[in-house]
């Protein structure tokens, strides 16, 4: 059932993603033409699967709710613990390659902010999912 928590929810993970992709278009700014194509060439691979995690995260949702009613508060911070251990794990190696390749300190800044924004619309969906079971019994 779509409550308003969970439908909150979906329009702030939408919001975090459009603006994270509005914000990283205006950061490609700051960068030199030698730059940009450094980053094409080096996060091809990333930029292929980038929406993998996303569609994994709506995946779980739903196939979690088809658990037996034991299995679905461990399913789902599973599923809460996996997704934050794979973003740590690709902000991190997104930033030290951008460091290794020299790309500007600016640069590196603003796509700070683009990952915060999207971290931010998906710790969002996760919290007003988390709750929704709470707060309509």
């Amino acid at each position: 059932m779509l409550t308003p928590l969970i439908f909150v929810g979906f329009v702030l993970l939408i919001a975090g993603v459009i603006g994270s992709r509005y914000l990283g278009e205006r950061a490609l700014k700051l960068l030199s033409p030698e730059e940009k194509l450094k980053l094409l060439d080096s996060f091809s691979g990333l930029r292929a699967f980038g929406a993998v995690p996303l569609l994994l995260v709506f995946i779980s949702f739903l196939g979690v709710s088809y658990l037996p009613s034991g299995w679905y508060w461990p399913a789902y911070f599973g599923a809460c613990v996996l997704v934050g251990i794979y973003f740590v794990i690709i902000h991190r190696l997104i930033f030290r390659k951008m460091r290794d390749l020299g790309i500007n300190a600016n640069y590196i800044a603003a796509q700070q902010k683009v990952r915060w924004c999207a971290y931010g619309g998906i710790i969002a969906f996760f919290v007003f999912n988390t709750l929704n079971p709470f707060v309509y019994r």
